[in-house]
């Protein structure tokens, strides 16, 4: 069987504040083998809507793993950035506060989120109100021998991929699309979808 290919492409649509991620099988040979399922009502809905759930779950990972910065899945998130360095003492104060003040008592309150509410220690990046997150890697549109995922209805998600990438392909994937492909075709055109 020709192997299935992964044109791992993020590109806009539904205009500039919405970054999807297509998969799509590119393969000559393949399409020619998928031609009598694709054109079915269903065609590859099912191993399409499996790797799409497969694609949801890593994605959530990628949120879990990196909420408080650092690297997974080959891509870096940075953590908070502190707020500002005092200069009369030179202390570098933290997102989140918690430095004393130098006049008046208690300490520094926490910079304040898009939300509305203010960064405390340990708080998760671009998880303040779990909006994006949960809508990361949704369905968006499915085609022939294509499929498409992404944010629907957040409007800074574009901003936050080129800052800190959510939905993207690793190598890993497209063997996991290839691997969903072939159980598919050869095990009766009935995939679990999870």
């Amino acid at each position: 069987m020709a192997s299935a290919a992964l044109r791992p492409a993020l590109s806009n649509w539904f205009g500039d504040n919405m970054n999807t991620l297509t998969f799509e099988i590119r393969d000559e040979k393949l399409r020619k083998a998928l031609g009598d399922i694709a054109e079915k009502p269903d065609g590859l809905r099912q191993p399409f809507e499996k790797f799409a759930q497969y694609m949801r779950v890593q994605t959530d990972k990628t949120f879990e793993n990196l909420r408080l910065g650092g690297r997974y899945r080959g891509v870096f998130w940075r953590y908070f950035a502190p707020q500002y360095t005092r200069k009369t003492d030179g202390v570098t104060v933290p997102a989140w506060g918690g430095v004393p003040k130098l006049r008046g008592r208690g300490n520094v309150k926490g910079r304040k989120r898009p939300s509305g509410q203010r960064v405390a220690n340990g708080d998760a990046i671009v998880q303040d109100t779990m909006t994006l997150r949960s809508r990361a890697a949704l369905v968006v549109r499915m085609g022939k021998y294509t499929a498409r995922l992404g944010p629907q209805g957040v409007n800074y998600a574009a901003a936050q991929q080129k800052m800190r990438p959510f939905l993207f392909f690793t190598a890993k994937d497209g063997k996991e699309f290839a691997q969903v492909l072939r159980a598919y075709l050869y095990g009766g055109h009935n995939v679990g979808v999870q």
